[in-house]
């Protein structure tokens, strides 16, 4: 029956349906009166696919389960079930109708959110997690999707749609249920879920949150799966201070993995260095950081910062605020992802970023599960994938800066100012791999003069073509920063943050993209800037390498930085132009791509280079 048709229908006599408000793979969701007790409800409508025969019976049991495990607790950021209702062989939920969106619509539609709101929201469904488990309710399905985000401010977690009583016969027909990038490692591996498979997708849910992405999405589910069970989460440059509750939920080994009690504590001292001291003044013209996916301004730590990328150890902390715009002035290196590539050239997909951390507790440290011999990976995920077909389941190096210090301010800023591992701050999101931009072929290549073959030395810069547009670009116009600039077949606008704006192409996974930024804090000499800033990075950043700073021929004044950084799939070659536009402004244009790849991609950088124009 359509939708339109249900429109009126009374369900046992009671519950009038007035207008549908949400759908998913399990139904719809139906905004509802009910008549008895003169009230509004949400009325769930279960919907099974007619393919699926015989089993709707058995998931119509799952369903009706559902209400069970629901009712069997109260919690204030738990969806509260009325009553359940079979009705035309299919099961009907009738629950607490929450004037909401869901985290997962927020991030897609708001992107990102900061750190600190992350925490707070962490510590919600935690709450909620620990008193179902207490009451032997498994969820199994935890994910940004069904955590409702109240319009009065309450976190809701809901949709126990798959989930379990530990003391309940499991249903084997359906096999494997959830969302393939929020499956804990040993669900993949056919090992039955246990209260520490929740908390594994708690994690990816704060690590999505705070990041715009989950933390192993590959684009398909068999290659997310695989991720999952065999690679460390991807970097973390935007999670701050939540670096160590995230990385200690993710660990491979359910008895490794953080306690109630460790995520709380972790989770409420995150909230409290995401807050400066009232005293403390951090303008955002000050802020020097990556492109990050939520506002946030990020004070200078006192201690040294550790090693980037995903260490086997927890990573420190570093204060964050949410609630002020910055602008982002450096990023560096993401990590690859090992994804086959066919047809178009398919550019990274940028990971976020850490901001300036301190040196964590001994209580904090945690030592991370070492991910799983590929040979037995393989052989799970034959397994994974057969039941899934029946289950039918669907960085940046931080800166921020500090007081003003010497002489040169800007400049020293810079190097004093260099965080732990990626790191960034934003108002809108890295793009996810639920929602790539559209596939094509790959740009028409300019006419240029390739770089020599990439190596640890430095190598000459190839002038940029003159050609104002390549042919097949399209010219493309930032308003908010003011500028323009050509943009290849394919590519599109991708993540924004603060005075920054990154573009990638198509494809699902990515090797390469450019991020064009306003840059105020570049000063007035660029090969001085990045000078001054090199030795951190160099003293600071294992794996990174420098090939040359140096200047160049472009604009008013110019500065490349070339250098190389370690990703999952080999060395990224990074070239960092800093110049002065002939509005007098200072810009940057942040070009990676994997070495190996340098001489092929170098084209794209020459269309940036010869095609951007500040604004009028």
């Amino acid at each position: 029956m359509s939708d339109r048709k249900q429109d009126g229908r009374r369900i046992a006599g009671r519950y009038q349906l007035q207008e549908p408000i949400g759908r998913g793979g399990m139904g719809v969701v139906w905004r509802a009166y009910d008549e008895l007790l003169d009230r509004t409800v949400a009325v769930k409508e279960v919907r099974y696919a007619a393919a699926l025969g015989e089993e709707v019976q058995l998931l119509n049991r799952r369903t009706m389960r559902e209400a069970r495990a629901a009712a069997r607790f109260e919690h204030p950021n738990v969806i509260v079930v009325h009553d359940v209702i079979e009705e035309d062989d299919r099961p009907w939920i009738v629950m607490q109708l929450v004037q909401s969106r869901s985290l997962g619509a927020v991030i897609k539609q708001d992107g990102p959110l900061p750190p600190k709101r992350v925490a707070e929201i962490g510590v919600a469904m935690l709450d909620a997690l620990h008193r179902a488990h207490e009451a032997g309710v498994l969820h199994r399905d935890v994910k940004p999707e069904n955590v409702l985000l109240a319009d009065d401010g309450r976190v809701v977690l809901t949709d126990f749609g798959i989930a379990t009583l530990e003391t309940e016969t499991q249903l084997t027909v359906t096999g494997l249920a959830g969302t393939p990038a929020f499956i804990a490692p040993e669900r993949l591996k056919g090992l039955p879920a246990r209260r520490e498979s929740d908390l594994w997708s708690l994690g990816a849910t704060l690590y999505t949150a705070v990041q715009g992405r989950s933390p192993h999405e590959r684009g398909m589910a068999l290659a997310t799966m695989h991720a999952v069970l065999t690679d460390e989460p991807d970097p973390t440059p935007y999670v701050g201070p939540l670096s160590d509750v995230i990385t200690g939920l993710l660990n491979k080994e359910p008895v490794q993995r953080l306690t109630y009690e460790e995520t709380q504590r972790l989770l409420r001292l995150a909230i409290a260095q995401a807050s400066p001291p009232p005293t403390a003044q951090f303008p955002a013209a000050q802020e020097l950081h990556v492109p990050a996916p939520a506002p946030a301004t990020r004070p200078k730590p006192a201690a040294k910062p550790r090693r980037p990328g995903p260490a086997k150890a927890k990573r420190p902390y570093a204060p964050v605020e949410d609630d002020t715009p910055t602008d982002p002035d450096l990023i560096a290196p993401a990590a690859a992802e090992d994804m086959p590539e066919t047809g178009a050239r398919i550019p990274r997909t940028p990971v976020a970023d850490t901001p300036p951390a301190v040196e964590p507790t001994a209580e904090s440290t945690r030592e991370a599960a070492k991910p799983e011999q590929q040979h037995r990976a393989a052989m799970v995920i034959g397994a994974a994938v057969a039941v899934l077909l029946v289950a039918g389941v669907g960085g940046y190096l931080g800166l921020s800066s500090a007081p003003d210090e010497g002489p040169d301010k800007n400049v020293d800023k810079l190097s004093a100012a260099v965080t732990t591992g990626p790191s960034r701050a934003s108002t809108s999101p890295p793009a996810t791999a639920s929602s790539p931009p559209p596939s094509s072929a790959p740009p028409t290549t300019p006419p240029t003069t390739p770089p020599a073959s990439p190596s640890a030395a430095p190598t000459s810069t190839p002038k940029e073509t003159k050609d104002p547009m390549p042919s097949g670009w399209k010219k493309h116009t930032d308003k908010k920063l003011g500028f323009q600039i050509g943009l290849p077949k394919g590519w599109d606008e991708w993540t924004r943050s603060g005075k920054g704006v990154e573009f990638k192409g198509p494809g699902g996974a990515s090797n390469a993209h450019v991020r064009i930024e306003v840059f105020p804090k570049l000063g007035k000499d660029p090969l001085k800037g990045w000078k001054k800033l090199e030795p951190s990075l160099k003293d600071r950043y294992g794996g990174y390498k420098k090939l040359d700073i140096k200047k160049v021929d472009y604009r008013k004044a110019a500065a490349d930085w070339d250098f190389l950084w370690p990703t999952d799939t080999g060395k990224s070659r990074i070239r960092y132009r800093g110049f002065i536009a002939e509005d007098g402004k200072a810009y940057a244009i942040y070009w990676h791509t994997l070495n190996r790849e340098w001489k092929d991609d170098y084209h794209f950088f020459e269309g940036f280079a010869a095609t951007f124009s500040p604004g009028k």
